[in-house]
């Protein structure tokens, strides 16, 4: 893999630092170059546990809330693959895979404040105390670690395998990496300070992948997208034992997942033969589909509200809103320019939207009206150039 430099962008000063080479052992990690993490009070924070009890739905949607358009980042480096917002909500980390670059932006500013080049197609993002982004080149496939306040890269580590979905839990101690093999498709659960890897296999039936890879907001649960021939389905992982405790089988391709924040549903992008797009909702106690929701376009990606009550759905140039109680479609909202990928904030009150020309564009989420909004309300938004690395 090659060199990794990082670029400050600020006033009056520029400049680049390799920070990692190849690392030649098969297993080597890079864990033991990295600080030391800042463990949050995870206990004090966990939601209601998973509970086997029927979900009952109410009979009326949630109000669909404003969507106003806060600022935008135009001219970056080309088509975003991934977007994640650090934990404070300050900075916002974006992969642009197409130029082999990294970007970090300022979210009070909405401004490119550094650029991590040289990071071969980074692909996927998650973010905890740092960022890690997933690398792919002719060679071989690595984990980029980014620290989101400096903006530099801090170092890499080499993937067996076809790197794939990536996720951290939110403790960051334990990152979890999607591999796809020939003979094994697996999931590489490694301690960030200590280095130990841990292998969850997923199967071993011929072609298939593992993509998106999501954690429970209390890092009980890992939930992996799983493709083979026959289908797609959930695997549903017991982070104690590193082991798949559940599958449920959707059929028809997966694209994201998203864990509501109590747990109890899981709620999935996919393709139906005869529904088109859809988004599966699936009882994550009983590893049991309870709904399908047909969108009819193309949805590929989605995130939460902060109290889950609202998902929004990328699809082709909008924003879909959906309840998550009754499993209803509140709104769509036309951004404009085909949409890459999404992101919120963690208090929930902003999203983040990138396009495959490289815009991100900033959306305010607030209260509902009860009515559908229909129209983006503009107040001033802003283009800002990102400096070229």
């Amino acid at each position: 893999m090659a060199n990794i430099t990082g670029t400050t962008e600020a006033p009056g000063r520029t400049g680049g630092v390799a920070v990692a080479e190849r690392v030649a052992a098969a297993h080597a990690l890079w864990m033991s170059t990295l600080p030391t993490i800042r463990r949050a009070p995870v206990g004090e924070l966990l939601p209601q546990p998973l509970r086997t009890a029927e979900l009952e739905l109410p009979t009326e949607p949630i109000a669909a809330p404003a969507l106003v358009v806060g600022g935008a980042i135009a001219g970056t480096h080309g088509p975003i693959s991934d977007l994640a917002v650090s934990s404070d909500g300050g900075r916002l980390v974006a992969a642009h895979y197409a130029d082999d670059v990294v970007s970090i932006v300022d979210t009070a500013a909405m401004a490119v404040t550094a650029t991590i080049t040289d990071v071969p197609e980074p692909y996927r993002v998650t973010v905890a105390d740092r960022a890690y982004v997933s690398s792919a080149s002719d060679s071989d496939d690595a984990v980029v670690a980014i620290d989101t306040t400096t903006g530099r890269a801090l170092a890499a580590t080499i993937v067996d395998e076809t790197a794939a979905g990536i996720a951290v839990n939110p403790a960051g101690d334990v990152l979890y990496v999607g591999r796809n093999g020939d003979a094994v498709v697996d999931i590489a659960a490694i301690d960030v300070e200590t280095g130990a890897t841990r292998v969850i296999e997923l199967t071993t039936a011929p072609g298939a992948s593992v993509d998106a890879i999501r954690v429970s907001a209390d890092g009980t649960r890992v939930f992996a997208a799983v493709t083979t021939p026959a289908g797609g389905s959930l695997a549903i992982i017991d982070t104690r034992s590193g082991a798949v405790q559940r599958t449920a089988a959707l059929g028809g391709s997966i694209g994201d997942i998203a864990v509501a924040p109590r747990a109890r549903k899981v709620f999935v992008t996919g393709w139906d033969a005869e529904l088109g797009g859809v988004i599966h909702v699936v009882d994550a106690a009983a590893a049991r589909l309870i709904d399908t929701v047909a969108l009819g376009g193309l949805p590929t990606q989605l995130v939460f509200d902060r109290g889950g009550d609202i998902a929004f759905v990328v699809d082709r140039d909008q924003i879909v809103v959906l309840c998550t109680a009754t499993h209803e479609v509140i709104d769509s909202v036309v951004i404009g320019g085909q949409l890459s990928c999404l992101a919120a904030s963690p208090d929930g009150a902003r999203l983040y939207a990138a396009d495959y020309a490289g815009t991100i564009t900033e959306l305010r989420v607030e209260a509902g009206t009860g009515h559908a909004l229909h129209e983006l309300v503009s107040t001033g938004l802003r283009e800002l150039a990102a400096a070229a690395s």
